[in-house]
This record gives C-alpha cells, structure tokens and sequence, in this order.
C-alpha cells in the first residue's frame, strides 16, 4: 500500500500525463520505443530532459524498493520483473515466456547496478547509472535527448527492452 502510494504521489508530482494514443506502424520495436518515448518526455516538447529522464527513474526505483528501505535488492527487482513479465505476458495472451533467460539478465544488470558490490543497489547507485545512460544519449550535449538521438544510438545502450545488452563486436 505505502509504495502504491508513493508511486502515485511520484507520479502526481512530476506531472505525469496519459500516454497518447498511437498510431501503429507494424514495426513491434519501433511502436515500443515511441511508446517509451511518449512516456519520458512529460511536457510532450520531443525531448526527453534530465528532469524527465530523473523523474521516471526515481518511479521506477520506487517501484522496484519492494519494502521502501531506499536500497533495492536482487530478489526486489527479480520480484518487479515477474509482476511485469506477467503483466505482459496476459497483453500477449499468454505468450510462452523463456524464464531462464530472464533470470540470466537479471542477475547481469543487478550486478552492474551494484557498484560497490554489498548486494543492495542505493538510490545514489541507481542515479549515477541513469545520468551516464543520459550522458551517452544526449549525443550532442545539450542536456536533452532527441527522438533522432534515441532512434540512432548504438544498439543496446539507452533505455529499453535491451539497454543493458552490451555492443557485440
């Protein structure tokens, strides 16, 4: 109930609106990154600022921080990532998930997230993490990214279904 509301007040103070409808192109990945896109950028001006890309971030780690102690654990984001992969797995209608693939991806991004290794990811760790995202994003530096900036950055860096995947070679 408290994060139910947490995440609610988060959400009432940075403003954040309804997502607009869409208009489908039948290209899966790209109608998810206009959805994110959408998403991010609050005040709708085609660029998604620091101040958005801080605002959904502080959400999501509210909605990650299973018992509110300012620190998320491993098992609170495995716990996150199932309610989502459910939740998604319903919009699908009950599309076989691969959980050991997840799980797999779990236990990478947990353990680039915990910087100092202690097993809990502090909000300090969650933020340094999000504005070197938004610093690699911003391609040319001034302090926004562009649909053009996120739509041409290099494959798996940014945020989305695949920004933890490193480059391959």
């Amino acid at each position: 109930m408290k994060r139910s509301l947490a995440v609610i007040l988060g959400c009432t103070l940075v403003g954040v609106p309804p997502v607009a409808p869409l208009a489908q192109t039948g290209d899966r990945a790209g109608d998810r990154q206009v959805r994110m896109l959408q998403r991010l950028d609050l005040n709708r001006d085609g660029v998604i600022s620091q101040a958005e890309a801080r605002a959904a971030a502080a959400i999501r780690f509210l909605r990650w921080d299973g018992d509110g102690d300012g620190a998320v654990t491993e098992a609170e984001m495995r716990a996150a990532a199932e309610w989502r992969v459910r939740e998604r797995a319903q919009k699908r209608s009950g599309q076989a998930v691969d959980s050991g693939r997840i799980e797999r991806r779990l236990a990478k991004r947990f353990a680039r997230m915990d910087a100092n290794g202690d097993g809990r990811v502090e909000r300090a760790e969650f933020e340094r993490l999000r504005a070197r995202r938004f610093a690699r994003l911003d391609q040319d530096g001034d302090g926004g990214v562009s649909r053009d900036e996120f739509r041409l950055r290099p494959r798996g860096q940014g945020w989305g279904r695949d920004h933890d995947r490193r480059p391959e070679n």
